[in-house]
């Protein structure tokens, strides 16, 4: 029998038969050949037996002389059961469909996700079932309507790996907290104001420092600037948390965009850190702008202080991880924070380091021992979609770069980076998980480097193609610009943005910098005493 595997029940294939009795032509064609192949002998063919194995006597629908109210239960059934199949291939393999890629490249459709594998066609897409399995008061919907929830859950700017995870409970919260929101945020005009303002934060300090310091390698974060309002949004929700420190730990990609407008170190510091006029201060210390650490107290928009420290990290890419965790380990120890609730890890990643460094693979395995716990670490991945020169099909034999986090009970949100909307949804998402099951989370942001590896650096000698495209594509925040501008207005006090009001806040930022950078190149210039930076 060369029958579908998704035949799992007895109740299915007698459905399906009852359904090839009435028109052969409504089932798929290898179940088709196979009814027609049966031997009419044993009686199977003349006279199907509708129903289950075990079926008892229903008090509502009474047998009745020619088994068609039997006939219909059992093609319910089995119907039902298609969908809820079906369903379940959207929680496990959704991810490999959703519109993660801002480049968008093609990926492969599984066939789980295809009606026909699960016994259904287009006739079925009007037709009734219950949506209980989807959460909510399990009420019945068209199946159309259940695909397009599904899609929107799974399959847009959103693909989620959780049905790993063994605990039943980890994995139902997951579902009610995704499903019933379809995975979106209700943001309000304020705040959807406020991540397009950290987007021009980013975007200006990198154009600022490319134009007044061409050819100084600054690693920069273009293309991947939604990093500013994920980190923004992640320390608010700490703060709502009651959570008092972040410790930081991160390698030089978008470094001094996160100093700057993260952990607000003075543009003056910086500048001055570029202009190398003090550089008899950093003897011994390697490339000093993007491997300094800082600390800084953050005041969020609720008025809870949050204590952030970026670590030193000179040998830069995935060294620092068992560093930054270490680090809150003892500072939990040292005031007796048993619960793990006084503050978190935050690592931002590289997606070629994350999937190729053992020390990332070490650091997870220790993640949940006694002795190592610091209550879940939230791991953030820059998906450049390429290390230094390396595409992926050539540096990992994975699907994904975060594939090594499977080996833990703990979901991995990969987010299309172009989309800060999806971006805030699973920061949010994320941190609640990690506050309620005190486990680590990762988020996997898709997004490119505009730029080359460093300034010096012409990408387009290895990867022309690549970089013919993204060169097409406009600033993250031009694209989100775009997007609250087409929004219905949302009313005379409501917070409505206009072009021109964005644009003034941009060159207000300029201006500041331009103020910033005179200030540093001049005799004004006061050095800040030397901190215990990163601490």
């Amino acid at each position: 029998m060369e029958a579908s595997s998704s035949a799992n029940s007895l109740a299915f294939v007698e459905a399906l038969y009852a359904d090839f009795v009435r028109d052969p032509g409504s089932v798929p064609p290898e179940w088709r050949r196979w009814f027609e192949q049966l031997p009419a002998a044993d009686g199977f063919a003349q006279q199907p037996r509708l129903g289950p194995s075990f079926s008892p006597p229903s008090v509502f629908n009474p047998p009745d002389t020619d088994g068609r109210t039997a006939a219909r239960d059992t093609e319910l059934a089995a119907l039902q059961e298609r969908v809820d199949q079906l369903i379940h291939a959207y929680r496990v393999r959704g991810h490999l469909i959703a519109q993660i890629d801002p480049l968008g490249t093609p990926r492969p459709h599984p066939p789980e996700l295809e009606l026909e594998f699960h016994g259904l066609s287009e006739r079925d897409l009007e037709r009734s079932v219950s949506a209980a399995s989807l959460g909510g008061d399990g009420e019945r919907q068209t199946l159309r309507r259940i695909i397009q929830r599904l899609r929107n859950t799974y399959c847009r700017s959103i693909g989620v790996q959780y049905m790993h995870i063994d605990s039943l409970t980890v994995k139902l919260w997951l579902q009610d907290r995704m499903e019933q929101t379809e995975n979106r945020l209700d943001l309000s005009r304020d705040e959807q104001v406020r991540i397009l303002m950290r987007l021009s934060d980013a975007l200006v300090f990198e154009e600022f420092i490319q134009k007044k310091y061409v050819g100084a390698k600054t690693f920069s974060l273009e293309g991947a600037e939604s990093l500013i309002p994920l980190l923004d949004l992640a320390i608010e929700k700490a703060g709502a948390q009651g959570l008092q420190e972040i410790v930081l730990g991160m390698a030089h990609r978008g470094r001094l965009n996160v100093l700057a407008n993260v952990l607000d170190k003075s543009p003056q510091q910086i500048f001055r850190e570029f202009e190398d006029v003090d550089s008899d201060l950093y003897v011994g210390r390697g490339d000093v702008k993007y491997h300094l650490g800082y600390s800084s107290d953050r005041i969020t928009a609720a008025g809870h202080r949050v204590h952030l420290s970026l670590c030193f990290n000179p040998s830069h890419l995935e060294f620092v991880d068992p560093v930054a965790i270490g680090r809150m380990r003892a500072k939990q120890d040292r005031v007796d924070d048993m619960a793990r609730e006084r503050g978190m890890v935050l690592l931002i990643h590289g997606d070629a380091a994350f999937a190729a460094e053992g020390i990332v693979q070490e650091t997870l395995n220790l993640s949940e021992l006694r002795g190592y716990t610091v209550g879940g670490t939230l791991h953030v991945i820059v998906n450049n979609l390429i290390g230094f020169t390396t595409p992926p099909c050539a540096a990992r034999s994975s699907v994904y770069a975060t594939d090594v986090a499977k080996m833990l009970q703990i979901p991995i949100f990969h987010v299309n980076g172009e989309d800060p909307e999806a971006v805030a949804q699973v920061v949010r998402l994320g941190m609640d998980f990690r506050l309620k099951f005190k486990r680590d989370v990762v988020i996997d942001m898709y997004c490119y480097r505009r730029l080359g590896h460093n300034e010096g650096d012409e990408p387009s000698f290895t990867q022309p193609l690549l970089y013919q495209a993204i060169a097409k594509r406009p600033s993250v925040r031009e694209g989100y610009l775009q997007h609250l501008l087409a929004l219905p207005s949302p009313g005379i006090n409501a917070g409505a943005l206009t072009r021109a009001e964005a644009d003034r806040i941009a060159a207000q930022r300029r201006a500041h910098l331009d103020e910033e950078l005179s200030v540093a190149r001049s005799e004004a210039y006061v050095r800040q005493p030397e901190m215990l930076h990163g601490v």
